[in-house]
């Protein structure tokens, strides 16, 4: 038996915060974290001189301790980046926002003329007929072009599901779109508005070697402070008693070690939490279609027979500067698998080196997708097949491919989505343990914040600001919507 004042069970972000935050009080936290490194998906790839993100990430500073942890941990690591959001579509690359290429973001007259017409026959014609599908829904309220060049293919790939076979919610049905008027005032507000630049031209940052760099960091100074963290360990057992955990049995390499802590700060998954802990698992269904992290949210029905999504990320070493300019790209084209590119050069940082470039390329499986079943050789060179055809790489400058696969995993997900009714029904019947502090979260500033929030709550005693600070129907925060990403209608069943 070991007595300990607190268990960590994870050193993802949330976690990390915690520990940090509890050993700069001077107590001894002990971290379990099952992989070889600290971080969970927020830890960095390492590859020769390269060092950078799991897939894309992006650090909001919404929220002004999390922003300043951030900033005290990474110092002038800390960088300013041009926040420049992309769409490929057929070979040809979009801006998100005005504020780089002016209100045509880059698309030809001919597309930009003829997107505009389409969108304004779509609403000038008169409804012979209700939508019957999302699909429709959005051909008569966006035009077929604007949808299809800016949302569709991304979304369809994102969730696995065509937009012609998801039914509308009824009172979607029965909505009537804008206005002819309306919809000419809307056009220039999304064209010239100050408010669609400042979107994505606000005070943006990244850490210079990684988001896993804060990572690192925070972990480093933890073990500094006095604390331990416990790689490649795994939770066997957590045994409680009138509200109360008592104990922690983990497997620590060969050894098996029985914790007694006084507080316990879980980041763990919640199903697994809820396989320790609580006898009746809940009815209700998992959330698997996500809300785009982008702004545009798909339909988010849960239905138990949906088929498992896999992310696979395909890493592109090039020896050749970056073709393109932006952050990322989200590839609507319909002659390409590929979902999300990432360019890790726009971070203003020091993940690439100069003269060099690394893309990662998303690929959204689901159930057996034929995708699963090839080499990963394979999976390489579909990326490199579909970023040559679109003008991104010269594939002769590709002198290295990675390839990494994560089942289960959610791309594009964020705090509407992932709070789902049966993520609430877990969180109430989490409360019923008092040296319980769950801080599993997305989005990686609101998870900070669940860990230090936790570690304020146990060094000052009182958990009630916790509870409330931490409670997701009032934290209160949301992401903006981002220019030309549309809002899909939302059903109440989860």
């Amino acid at each position: 038996m070991e007595p300990v004042h607190t268990l960590i069970l994870g050193a993802g972000p949330s976690g990390l915060a915690a520990g940090y935050m509890l050993a700069k009080a001077g107590l001894k936290p002990v971290v379990l974290e099952k992989d070889e490194v600290p971080g969970g998906l927020m830890r960095s790839i390492k590859y020769r001189e390269f060092s950078i993100d799991l897939g894309r990430k992006e650090l909001y500073n919404r929220i002004a301790k999390v922003d300043a942890l951030w900033s005290e941990i990474l110092g002038r690591d800390y960088r300013d980046y041009p926040h420049r959001g992309g769409i490929l579509y057929k070979g040809r690359i979009i801006d998100m926002s005005p504020g780089f290429q002016g209100f045509r973001r880059g698309m030809p007259w001919s597309m930009f003329v003829g997107c505009s017409l389409d969108l304004l026959l779509a609403r000038w014609k008169p409804r012979t007929s209700k939508p019957r599908n999302v699909e429709e829904y959005f051909y008569q309220n966006r035009g077929s072009q604007l949808t299809q060049i800016f949302s569709q293919g991304f979304q369809e790939k994102l969730t696995g599901k065509k937009w012609a076979h998801i039914s509308l919610p009824e009172d979607h049905v029965n909505r009537n779109g804008a206005g002819f008027l309306s919809t000419v005032k809307e056009a220039l507000v999304r064209t010239f508005s100050q408010k669609e630049v400042n979107t994505y031209k606000g005070i943006w940052r990244h850490p210079a070697k990684g988001s896993g760099q804060i990572s690192e960091i925070l972990a480093e100074e933890i073990v500094s402070l006095g604390g331990r963290i416990h790689y490649q360990a795994k939770v066997m057992q957590i045994d409680s008693s009138k509200g109360i955990i008592n104990q922690v049995t983990a497997e620590i390499g060969s050894e098996t070690v029985v914790f007694e802590p006084a507080h316990v700060v879980s980041s763990i998954p919640p199903e697994f939490l809820k396989r320790f802990l609580l006898s009746q698992p809940s009815a209700a269904p998992p959330l698997v279609a996500p809300k785009s992290d982008e702004g545009g949210s798909a339909l988010r029905p849960a239905p138990s027979t949906s088929p498992k999504r896999t992310v696979v990320l395909v890493y592109l070493f090039l020896e050749e500067e970056p073709r393109f300019p932006h952050a990322w790209l989200n590839v609507t084209c319909p002659n390409t698998r590929i979902g999300r590119i990432t360019n890790y050069t726009a971070f203003n940082g020091d993940m690439v080196p100069k003269g060099k470039t690394c893309l990662c390329c998303e690929f959204y499986c689901f159930g057996s997708d034929p995708l699963l079943e090839l080499e990963d050789k394979e999976n390489a060179q579909t990326a490199i097949n579909d970023c040559a055809r679109s003008g991104l790489i010269d594939p002769a400058k590709c002198f290295h491919q990675l390839v990494l696969r994560f089942p289960g995993a959610d791309a594009s997900q964020n705090r509407d989505n992932w709070m789902s009714p049966s993520r609430l029904k877990l969180l109430a019947e989490l409360e019923q343990f008092k040296n319980l502090y769950y801080v599993n979260r997305t989005e990686t500033d609101i998870a900070t914040l669940a860990g230090m929030e936790a570690a304020e709550a146990i060094i000052s005693g009182d958990r009630s600001h916790f509870d409330r600070r931490i409670d997701p129907a009032e934290l209160g925060i949301r992401t903006e919507s981002k220019a030309f990403e549309f809002q899909l209608p939302v059903s109440t069943d989860a």
